[in-house]
């Protein structure tokens, strides 16, 4: 009997061994910027035991502490059993050493953030959402961000909040709702709504206003044309037919001249103002394009397409073309650091071969490219689609928005 009793306790130790080295064969997939970093368990580099799509499949055999490194970059650790998985994934991105950019902190946001807007005196950031009625906005304090409050639209529970615009001289806040063919406008200082207006176009994406203010329009993607608005009455004068989707828009210094980008190929539109005609086309390439934003500063174009991954600086006057460089998959956004050194572009990395609303096989990024030549300065690794991009008017503090993540970036720029 005490033999039995020895065999039985032996065997059930060999169970609960096998159970625990079970147990302890701990797999994750990691999807990561760099894609080519290291990863070490408790200081003791591990491979992949597979990788598809742009993952590594990691199995280790005990917990402890991972720590993810690569050259150049700041090493990040966590323990193994709070790694940070979204959708089952382990998203790790890691920061620059003594980059342009220094990182700030994350912060949460509505569904789909679309776009972000410092506001001109820099206090506050509007981050209009996709996939959620209304506008999350924060304010700036102290170089960070402190959330705020939701502006939303009184009798409308609608989503598909776009763009912004800024209309000092009335202190207007104007926000392009597509899914309601409206724009809506709020009190700039105190936030309260004021009114909507109707663009009868479909679709409203971008909305800029003339040098005077006179007059403010949008661009209308179904429809293919631009409303024209009176920014006073808020009374549609006019549409604009351009003959395909227009995206961004810029004014030339005297108000004289429009610049649309047409989001069907690789052109940009030049509409008077005065006859409402185009009657300049500037043509970036000779492949498939998809142009769409643009921004007009001391006589030059800078202009992103998307389907190239490419960004452009133009004779504003000629269209000739200045300077180009490829900067990487489906640029959404570019901006320009106020005193003209940065061209900053968000790109939102490779779609989903399935369907571009869901996370690609890698991480978008931010790429800071020099204001003169479009030379890399430097990259940033974002998360899931970097969309919306705002650099503060002091030039100061720089955010974007990974689109799928609900989540919105702050860095600071330094001198």
């Amino acid at each position: 009997m005490p033999q039995i009793n020895k065999l039985f306790i032996f065997l059930a130790i060999l169970q609960l061994t096998a159970t625990a080295n079970i147990w302890a064969q701990r797999t994750f997939t990691l999807k990561s910027g760099p894609e080519n970093l290291d990863v070490y368990l408790n200081n003791e580099l591990i491979r992949p035991v597979s990788a598809s799509a742009g993952h590594r499949n990691y199995r280790i055999a005990a917990s402890g502490i991972l720590r993810f490194s690569a050259e150049g970059f700041t090493s990040i650790e966590y323990h193994s059993e709070v790694l940070p998985v979204r959708n089952g994934i382990v998203g790790i991105k890691l920061e620059r050493e003594n980059g342009i950019a220094t990182y700030r902190g994350e912060y949460p946001t509505g569904r789909q953030p679309k776009s972000a807007y410092f506001s001109p005196d820099g206090k506050r950031l509007f981050v209009p959402l996709l996939e959620q009625h209304g506008t999350d906005v924060f304010q700036v304090v102290g170089g960070f961000l402190r959330y705020e409050t939701r502006l939303t639209v009184p009798g409308s529970r609608s989503d598909g909040f776009v763009e912004a615009m800024f209309d000092e001289r009335r202190r207007e806040l104007w926000i392009s709702n597509m899914l309601e063919n409206r724009v809506h406008i709020y009190d700039m200082d105190t936030l309260a709504f004021k009114t909507s207006v109707n663009t009868v176009g479909v679709f409203p994406k971008v909305v800029v206003q003339s040098p005077d203010g006179s007059i403010t329009i949008t661009s209308n993607w179904i429809t293919q044309d631009l409303s024209v608005f009176d920014s006073e009455t808020k009374r549609l004068l006019r549409r604009i037919p351009i003959g395909a989707i227009p995206r961004g828009m810029a004014f030339s210094p005297d108000g004289s001249l429009l610049y649309v980008c047409n989001y069907d190929g690789p052109f940009v539109e030049v509409v008077d103002m005065t006859t409402n005609r185009i009657v300049k086309r500037y043509r970036l390439h000779n492949q498939r394009g998809a142009v769409r934003h643009i921004i007009y500063q001391d006589g030059k174009l800078y202009v992103s397409d998307m389907a190239r991954g490419s960004v452009y600086i133009l004779n504003a006057e000629t269209g000739a073309i200045l300077h180009s460089t490829y900067v990487g998959p489906n640029i959404n956004t570019i901006v320009l650091s106020p005193d003209g050194r940065y061209v900053v572009a968000a790109s939102r990395g490779t779609n989903n071969p399935v369907d571009y609303t869901r996370p690609g096989p890698d991480f978008g990024g931010v790429y800071i490219l020099s204001g003169q030549d479009l030379s890399l300065l430097e990259k940033i690794y974002g998360r899931n689609q970097p969309t919306g991009l705002a650099i503060s008017p002091d030039g100061k503090l720089m955010v974007f928005t990974d689109f799928l993540d609900q989540n919105l970036q702050l860095y600071w720029l330094r001198d």
